[in-house]
């Protein structure tokens, strides 16, 4: 089946239904101004509109050309409420009205006016039917202008022609008053090439329009479709606190877009421990969401098997391996934690990490231990970082959003230095109001109106 054609969509239908209002509008108001100045003539004693038959049958002519546009006025505004098209006949009824409306009155005027038929075959005569052909330009029809045209043209030679029979106008006046019949037609030749102009932009407005409305829509969607992911995905992060003694556990996660690359989460394993990994895809949005539930999937299906951190990380890395395109990876910080303080740490290219130690009141900062996960099957990470967290210390694992965010002034980055001033001023507070503290930091050096560039996720663990 072809595409039905822009001419028959409703949007263009419209348009031309809004620019036939404007055409009524324009005929009523040009009619009610022929009827004043018909009875203005009349009553100031001209020696035309004296005759009562003719004086009465133009002003009945204009009063019927003036009630038929009123009713073609409210049949369009009826079609417009109920989202229908005015039939095609309708259409081809009021062309021929409208031309038949000012040689009607011309014709009555060279049969009645006492001026003879021939002083009404010329200007002011046609000025009538001149304006009747300029307005049908707003048709946006060209074939429209152009019969209005030669059906004119048609009209005024046949009323020169009876003008001729019945008066035996002089053979000389007879070229210059074809002439006029000759400028109508040519008038209605111009009429329909400015009317298929103006029909191309309206036409082009109409795409224009359809375009955009399709792109909206299709935007619409994608946006949906990106709200449903951004609530799955937040989803499958931690929603309360895990319950591991001797410990105030927070997490965050705040992506660049509806969805992120980055994610945290905490797994009780079987012999009690609680494994909290944070880990970062590259990129940002639906992409790396997609790869991030992946991880996440893996993460916890090993994690309860694991001899160790080292052989969790391998068995991740394995199997992302094969998801992953080429030049996408993934960084991850896992981090093993029991009851009496005892940390095991270790790094899949992921860092900074960041230890606090409420002793000394000093900060250790460690890197990524080895590559990141899916670039090389055969990795093997290890050994891990063994750590006893006394009462007061802080460890605190963060995705390089918070530190590679950058002023717009001067494209000054936050940095390392100013997380770990930043840790040292709220070490003393509970975990959520240290990394609520880190994440004011970040926003207030880099200002209000900044646009955040990458996601930015954490996870604070306190020793109480």
């Amino acid at each position: 089946m072809t595409a039905p054609s822009l001419t028959s969509t409703l949007s263009f239908r419209a348009r031309m239904q809004r620019s036939e209002r404007g055409r009524v509008g324009i005929m009523m108001g040009v009619l009610c101004v022929a009827l004043t100045s018909t009875f203005v003539r009349r009553t100031m004693g001209g020696a035309i509109m004296a005759n009562d038959t003719l004086f009465l049958t133009t002003m009945l002519t204009l009063l019927g050309g003036l009630l038929y546009q009123g009713w073609i006025l409210f049949d369009v505004a009826r079609h417009e409420r109920r989202g229908t098209p005015v039939a095609e006949w309708r259409w081809k009824v009021s062309a021929t009205v409208d031309v038949l409306l000012p040689l009607m009155l011309m014709y009555l005027l060279q049969r009645m006016s006492p001026d003879g038929p021939r002083n009404h075959l010329a200007p002011p005569a046609l000025l009538f039917l001149m304006l009747v052909l300029l307005l049908s330009i707003l048709r946006l029809r060209p074939r429209f202008s152009l019969f209005t045209g030669l059906a004119g043209a048609l009209g005024h030679a046949l009323l020169v022609i009876r003008a001729n029979i019945v008066s035996d106008i002089n053979v000389q006046q007879l070229p210059m008053l074809f002439t006029y019949s000759v400028v109508i037609a040519i008038g209605g030749v111009a009429a329909a090439i400015v009317s298929r102009q103006v029909r191309r932009y309206v036409l082009e407005a109409v795409t224009e329009a359809t375009e955009s409305e399709q792109a909206k829509s299709a935007l619409d969607a994608v946006e949906r479709d990106l709200a449903v992911a951004r609530d799955i995905q937040m989803g499958l992060m931690p929603t309360a606190a895990p319950s591991l003694a001797g410990f105030d556990i927070v997490g965050m996660a705040c992506p660049a877009q509806q969805t992120g690359g980055d994610y945290y989460d905490w797994q009780p394993l079987p012999d009690g421990r609680l494994a909290v990994v944070l880990a970062d895809v590259t990129g940002h949005g639906i992409g790396p969401a997609l790869v991030m539930a992946v991880c996440r999937a893996y993460a916890r299906a090993t994690a309860p098997s694991a001899a160790n951190p080292g052989a969790l990380l391998d068995r991740i890395n394995s199997l992302i391996h094969t998801d992953l395109t080429s030049g996408r990876f993934i960084t991850m910080v896992l981090a093993l934690l029991d009851e009496r303080g005892g940390v095991e740490l270790i790094s899949a290219g992921h860092g900074p990490t960041l230890l606090y130690r409420a002793a000394t009141g000093e900060i250790e900062r460690f890197g990524g231990d080895g590559m990141p996960l899916g670039i090389d099957p055969e990795m093997r990470y290890g050994p891990h970082r063994s750590l006893t967290l006394a009462r007061g210390d802080v460890l605190m694992l963060l995705t390089d959003g918070f530190a590679e965010w950058a002023r717009p002034s001067d494209r000054q980055q936050f940095g390392v230095h100013r997380l770990v001033e930043t840790l040292k001023s709220v070490a003393d507070r509970p975990a959520k109001a240290i990394l609520d503290a880190h994440f004011e930091a970040v926003r207030t050096f880099v200002g209000s109106q900044a646009i955040q560039p990458d996601d930015m996720t954490a996870v604070v663990m306190k020793r109480l």
